[in-house]
């Protein structure tokens, strides 16, 4: 259904490029920073954060717009008596990763050939990546899980999702280094999964070798946040679809 929205897709890998070329400018201002004790530009910085949040800022958002779209449209109910949540989650949230990853790819293609940009990896960094990139999306679909059961309970699309990914863009490291916060914001950004993920995604491209300590630390971290968002998550939908068969909210939209 997503990919019959053309103009939408289109107007999404535009925007996002768009947003890439204005910090590739804006990097020629400040050309030289200092990444994990190694030289880089601004821009080689940034553009690994902004190309994981597209595909972030879709795992977020993905499981709890699909069921909002299932119950404006009338067709929950007819989806309840076969309904598995942890099946429907991943399916909605692999379908919309799949979808934005295009933007990844036509962006990291785009910066080649207008600043001769690219990243020279191992295999095994490759595999590091990949199980990395599946540990974010796994914790971002439980937050857009636990966002659903709200969702259910209030037959309302919740605004939060909408804040919680432009909290995510300012604080986790996609457009200036963590190292730069203190107090509350540092505070924040460490409660939010994408700084664990990101910071070990730019220490696996900057760094000469892998730190394999830092790497295990924040993937147990991530790990151990998905499984308590989710198990919240769980109790919440639980909670919320019975409030919504007792009271018959099931047909409403």
């Amino acid at each position: 259904m997503a990919l019959n929205y053309k103009s939408s897709f289109l107007m999404i890998i535009a925007l996002n490029l768009i947003m890439i070329v204005m910090y590739f400018f804006f990097s020629r201002l400040n050309p030289d920073i200092t990444i994990f004790g190694i030289d880089a530009s601004y821009f080689e910085f940034c553009i690994i954060g902004l190309c994981l949040q597209m595909v972030v800022g879709t795992s977020l958002g993905t499981v709890c717009a699909n069921i909002f779209n299932e119950i404006s449209a009338g067709t929950w109910s007819s989806i309840l008596p076969f309904f598995n949540f942890l099946e429907y989650s991943i399916g909605t949230t692999l379908a919309g990763a799949f979808i934005s990853s295009f933007s990844i790819f036509i962006a990291l293609g785009f910066t080649y050939l207008i600043a001769g940009f690219f990243f020279v990896i191992t295999f095994q960094e490759i595999m590091l990546i990949f199980f990395l990139f599946i540990l974010i999306l796994i914790s971002h679909m439980a937050i857009s899980m636990l966002f659903a059961a709200f969702t259910i309970y209030y037959q309302k699309n919740s605004s939060l999702v909408s804040t919680l990914y432009h909290l995510t863009k300012t604080f986790t490291g996609i457009v200036f280094p963590v190292s730069l916060l203190s107090g509350f914001p540092l505070v924040l950004s460490k409660s939010l999964p994408l700084t664990y993920g990101l910071s070990t995604l730019q220490s696996i491209l900057f760094s000469s070798s892998v730190d394999f300590r830092g790497y295990l630390f924040n993937c147990l971290i991530l790990v151990s946040l998905s499984i308590i968002i989710g198990l919240i998550a769980w109790f919440l939908f639980s909670y919320s679809l019975k409030n919504a068969k007792k009271h018959g909210k099931c047909d409403w939209y």
